[in-house]
């Protein structure tokens, strides 16, 4: 027969779980194989260090007032914390107490049972950083990220969401997203829910901030049971309000562009009419003095008709400037003759209450920038001015003098003011006003982006500007530009010697519009010229080549039938490379694509020509070339 004790532990050692015991005097009685593999020690160790210190280190006293709590309440709950093991391994435990009873059921002491969770705890602790971990990614998202029930109730909101919408679970799509009280025509969540299909829709949103409108990009896309029944739907909404006004402006250029081509063909084709009609004004004003007729009345007329056509070929000219868009290309530009020309078009678009006034100092140097710029910058300070003064009188002052910079003594600077006596600007919107995107308009009246393109376009050529404003006084723009020292060809074109018209010069003439052929002609034939005028280029090409010394220089059009001014230039220069040659066209952007620096053409200009321009374009050529001969 065993010994009931002996029995007693050995059932006790064959419990898995660490266990021991304590008398209700918190003496150590016993333990099993669990706790003594678990402790690293012998219950006489065990006895002779003490259970707390081993298991708890400095913490012992919290171990025994549980126990004396467990005494006089007869149970408590259990708790987890740090243990120390064998070979001072430190894991985390979940510790259960229970008094002990003898068979009158006395309390005779307290067992205490260890649950390692150590494992359970690393798994857990993963656990919580992979979800802080997802949490931060979409936390982090740009959008509104959220998941919505197939009622369109939010489930759960990512922090943007919950920036826009506030308390946002449980809440509709509409609210957190859209901030209406209503749901969407045309909403993708809804969409998503009832096609079970990724949806997406643009939506206009007024900003809290000033009512500034802002469109979202929302997307739906269904989450489906095992059933493919559509249970959830993530949303995700992002800003695309700079991508769309991005794609405005795409727009917009792709207007200006098919503006531009438009133009241009117009530019050729009007350019062409005005060249008889300017031609043989003059012609029939020479005429007139060549035979002794001598009507006053009748030259002013025929001068108003030059001079008309004149302006109609500015017009044209500055139709071209202001919409193409083809790359800008730097040369030396003098200022004073562009703002001329800009004011000019300013007075006949701005409200006749508005005074013009002009201080400009011809003698100011050259500046090196795109003419089409420098024209953009004016055309916008002067509307933004226009706006400024509104329906009232006021002043629009433009000014050009040379000026200086304060930390810089080396270099010439060009100082350009445009200033207005319009209602100025408060101290927050001066601070912004060459941001991208700022703008005080109201909807519809501009991108906002006028001005931060001025500052591009100055700073991008070393230049400054600076802006001083006072509330109903008016504002200042300050433009500094580096005056250019190095000289272009276009500048050495300028300086070549005019020399005088000889007899027996010979040209000869290609276009393929008979108008402008015969009027050019005439033209030439009224300063002493013999012309030989053809309207095919192939033509031209053989009869010349029949007799290429008889010609002294060749005036071409640029856009011909079979040959091109440029091909029947470069045809003509292997037979005579030095015959002179002037290309001319009806329309300047043509001149773009052409490399004007080649050796095949001497000289460039639009139609239509005055007489005074041909006959200079044409005996500075052939001055020019005799000059080279001789």
């Amino acid at each position: 027969m065993c010994n009931p004790i002996s029995y007693e532990q050995e059932l006790i050692d064959a419990i898995p779980v660490p266990m021991f015991f304590m008398d209700v005097e918190g003496a150590f009685i016993g333990s099993n194989q669990a706790f003594n593999s678990f402790i690293g020690k012998s219950d006489a160790e065990v006895r002779e260090m003490g259970v707390y210190q081993l298991l708890s280190g400095n913490n012992v006293f919290r171990h025994e007032e549980i126990d004396r709590i467990l005494l006089i309440n007869g149970s408590i709950q259990p708790f987890e914390e740090e243990a120390i093991g064998a070979h001072s391994k430190r894991y985390f435990v979940r510790y259960r107490k229970a008094l002990v009873h003898d068979v009158k059921g006395h309390v005779t002491g307290i067992v205490t049972t260890i649950v390692d969770l150590t494992d359970l705890r690393e798994v857990e602790d993963a656990l919580m950083a992979s979800e802080s971990q997802k949490k931060a990614i979409l936390d982090g998202f740009p959008g509104v990220l959220a998941l919505f029930d197939n009622n369109l109730s939010a489930i759960w909101v990512n922090d943007a969401g919950r920036r826009t919408g506030g308390k946002s679970i449980g809440k509709p799509c509409h609210d957190i997203i859209c901030k209406s009280t209503h749901h969407c025509r045309d909403c993708a969540v809804t969409q998503s829910v009832q096609t079970g299909e990724v949806e997406v829709a643009v939506r206009a949103i007024d900003s809290t901030s000033g009512g500034v409108e802002q469109f979202f990009e929302v997307i739906g896309t269904p989450v489906k049971n095992a059933q493919g029944e559509v249970e959830n739907v993530i949303v995700i909404a992002r800003n695309i309000t700079k991508r769309f006004e991005l794609e405005k402006q795409l727009r917009q250029t792709q207007k200006m562009e098919a503006v531009g081509t438009l133009a241009g063909g117009i530019a050729h084709d009007f350019n062409n009419m005005l060249t008889p009609i300017m031609g043989y004004s003059e012609i029939i004003k020479l005429r007139m003095s060549q035979n002794g007729f001598d009507d006053e009345l009748i030259s002013e007329y025929l001068g108003e008709i030059f001079k008309a056509g004149k302006r109609a070929k500015n017009l044209v000219e500055q139709i071209l400037t202001f919409s193409r868009s083809s790359e800008q290309k730097e040369s030396r530009q003098y200022l004073h003759p562009i703002i001329n020309e800009v004011l000019r078009l300013m007075r006949s678009t701005l409200p006749s209450t508005i005074e013009i006034d002009q201080d400009i100092d011809k003698t100011c140097g050259p500046v090196s920038i795109d003419a089409v710029q420098i024209q953009q910058i004016l055309i916008n300070l002067c509307t933004n001015s226009s706006e400024a003064i509104g329906q009232e009188h006021g002043k629009l002052t433009v000014s050009l003098k040379k000026g200086a910079l304060q930390d810089d003594t080396e270099e010439e600077w060009l100082e350009l003011t445009v200033s207005d006596s319009g209602c100025g600007m408060k101290q927050e919107l001066l601070e912004r006003v060459f941001d991208p995107y700022f703008t005080t308009k109201e909807k519809g009246r501009g991108t906002g982006l006028g001005l931060s393109l001025v500052h591009s376009i100055i700073t991008n050529h070393g230049g400054h500007i600076s802006v001083a404003t006072e509330k109903n006084i008016g504002s200042t723009f300050r433009i500094f530009l580096p005056v250019s020292k190095e000289a272009t060809r276009f500048d050495q074109v300028l300086t070549v010697s005019n020399e005088p018209l000889e007899e027996e010069k010979r040209v000869i003439l290609v276009d393929d519009d008979a108008q402008v052929v015969q009027v050019t002609s005439e033209l030439l034939k009224s300063i002493g010229y013999q012309v030989n005028a053809f309207t095919s280029p192939v033509d031209a090409l053989e009869k010349f080549q029949e007799n290429p010394e008889t010609y002294d220089l060749l005036l071409t059009d640029l856009t011909m039938p079979r040959l091109t001014g440029v091909e029947l230039c470069n045809m003509v220069k292997v037979v005579r490379p030095e015959l002179p040659v002037i290309l001319f066209t009806g329309y300047s952007e043509s001149l773009d694509n052409v490399v004007v620096s080649d050796s095949c053409i001497d000289e460039y200009c639009l139609k239509p020509l005055s007489l005074v321009e041909l006959s200079q374009t044409v005996g500075r050529l052939i001055g020019r070339d005799q000059e080279n001969i001789n």
